[in-house]
């Protein structure tokens, strides 16, 4: 969470009268230099004892009350300073509404905005309309609070440390994160780590250096993984966005800086893997965006990484926006921003599109009291699409730690099942197989009891309009080649008209009869899984 600092502005001193008491001020603001707030309170306040609306005491309370969380106290000082009927005072009364606002006093930010705009003749900035409209939004949102109930997620992946959440592996069986390791002697440390959810072990991944690595995101198939790391002797940029490619054999390869067409002379970081494989979404700073940090994205075209494209006014705003987060139905998008109307700081917003083809929908803040005044940010959301881990500094076993929730009805995505889980975890041509298609005995009529998995291969395809696949038959070496061959043939076709009426996709069909068996034919077993339909994504 973060934290809202007031800084304290100080008017000029003017040298005339006698009445102001320089003398407790001057060790009010030595007491305040040094720490000692106490004190600087208290002779701040024998300070105006004779003169309540001398400005620079009442600012210097303003600031101590504000840095203290005692907002309401801060606000009296502010307001023994700057008058709401004074023209000239209204730089103050904003400052004023900066204070309520950025400290959830929405109700109050709200009336001395509104107070500002009836003011003609003064030039407010946008910052008031945004105030005003941010302020509406939240009262209303306080009135309706969806169900909201974090967990610390447990004493393995959270530590004394700080951990920050990373990502889930599309199948969920891994959770990613960086953990900071604070030594006494030396800089911090921050490392990669993954947790295992069926054995509860805490791995660290291998390739940790003695430098930085962070806000690690993986492919779906497992064999791509993209990091930020900063000031590298190959870096672009201050910090920019790294690979390694994993080989069951060797292992993960050594560190590759994603190059220029990801990567600029500015900051990127946060990457986040579409779960068809297609694109990389990240966090850039770069010229030619709409605001500060925009997200963006790099489609992924065998193995390279294209020119980066920026996601859109829809998305983006000319303020910031962090934490994006690909769901893997590929259709709901979850980040943070403090350019969308919100609650105050950065807010999480989810985003919607029917299939993988669309732009994306307006955002969609996901509401009180998952967003507060405070910021938000870094959620990640299981397979499942309602299981949430985030990263907060409320109690827990140390400072930040991960936490669990269920996502209230509305901001959930599409649980993937076990087909989709299959799909998206293999390469494009790899064979996947439809386990639940069968056929009687040497027919190629579909049982009835197919067309569950069929429907949904259907609904995947149907979210996946681009996707072109090869339906393929396939059987075991009892009979004739010619008659497996034909048997094969004729089950793939069956399998492609089922499916051609239904969907928009480039749809193929082929039988390879017995000739590309996965097991050897001289069992049972074996021959029982070779006699199978199944698919390739080409």
């Amino acid at each position: 969470m973060k934290n809202i600092i007031f800084i304290l502005v100080l008017l000029p001193i003017l040298f005339f009268g006698q009445k102001k008491d320089y003398k407790n001020f001057d060790k009010a603001v030595k007491y305040n230099f040094e720490g000692d707030k106490n004190k600087s309170i208290k002779y701040a306040q024998k300070a105006l004892k004779n003169t309540p609306g001398w400005s620079k005491p009442n600012l210097l309370l303003a600031s101590i009350y504000a840095n203290n969380k005692q907002i309401e106290l801060a606000a009296g000082y502010l307001l023994q300073v700057y008058n709401l009927n004074n023209p000239h005072d209204l730089p103050g009364i904003e400052q004023l509404v900066k204070l309520y606002y950025s400290n959830g006093f929405y109700n109050e930010a709200l009336f001395y905005a509104e107070k500002i705009i009836l003011h003609e003749t003064f030039k407010y900035n946008d910052n008031i309309n945004r105030y005003i409209e941010n302020s509406k939004f939240a009262i209303e949102a306080l009135k309706r609070p969806v169900d909201f109930n974090p967990s610390n997620l447990n004493s393995y992946v959270n530590s004394n440390f700080a951990e920050f959440v990373n990502t889930v592996s599309v199948d969920g069986r891994k959770m990613f994160f960086t953990r900071r390791i604070d030594y006494e002697n030396r800089k911090s440390q921050e490392d990669l780590f993954f947790f295992n959810f069926q054995d509860s072990s805490i791995v660290p991944l291998p390739f940790n250096t003695d430098f930085n690595e962070g806000a690690i995101t993986i492919s779906p198939n497992g064999k791509m993984c993209v990091y930020t790391a900063c000031d590298r002797e190959n870096s672009i940029g201050g910090c920019d966005l790294f690979i390694r490619n994993y080989n069951s054999e060797s292992g993960w390869s050594k560190e590759y800086n994603l190059g220029k067409n990801v990567n600029s002379r500015k900051w990127e970081t946060q990457a986040c893997f579409s779960s068809d494989g297609k694109y990389l979404y990240f966090i850039s700073n770069r010229d030619g965006g709409f605001g500060g940090d925009d997200i963006w994205r790099s489609e992924i075209s065998e193995g390279f990484f294209l020119k980066a494209e920026n996601l859109g006014p829809t998305i983006n705003t000319k303020y910031n926006e962090m934490s994006p987060f690909l769901h893997p139905d590929n259709l709901t998008f979850y980040f943070s921003s403090n350019g969308h109307i919100g609650m105050g700081g950065y807010d999480i917003y989810v985003s919607r599109r029917t299939n993988s083809s669309k732009n994306w929908g307006n955002p969609k803040n996901i509401g009180y009291p998952i967003n507060t005044f405070n910021s938000e940010n870094s959620l990640v959301v299981s397979n499942d699409g309602k299981t949430a881990y985030y990263t907060s500094n409320q109690s827990g076993f140390g400072l930040e730690d991960v936490f669990v929730f269920d996502l209230p009805e509305g901001m959930q995505a599409d649980e993937i099942s076990a087909l989709e889980i299959e799909i998206i975890t293999q390469e494009i041509g790899e064979e996947v197989v439809l386990r639940n298609v069968v056929f009687s005995s040497n027919s190629f009529k579909i049982d009835t009891s197919s067309y569950f998995e069929l429907n949904e291969l259907i609904s995947y395809l149907i979210k996946h309009p681009d996707l072109r696949i090869e339906i393929q038959g396939h059987t075991d070496n009892i009979g004739s080649d010619i008659d497996n061959q034909f048997l094969s043939n004729k089950r793939a076709e069956a399998v492609y008209k089922y499916l051609v009426n239904r969907v928009d996709n480039q749809l193929s069909y082929i039988g390879y009869g017995e000739s590309k068996p996965l097991f050897s034919n001289d069992t049972k077993n074996g021959r029982s899984l070779n006699r199978r339909t199944s698919f390739v994504i080409q």
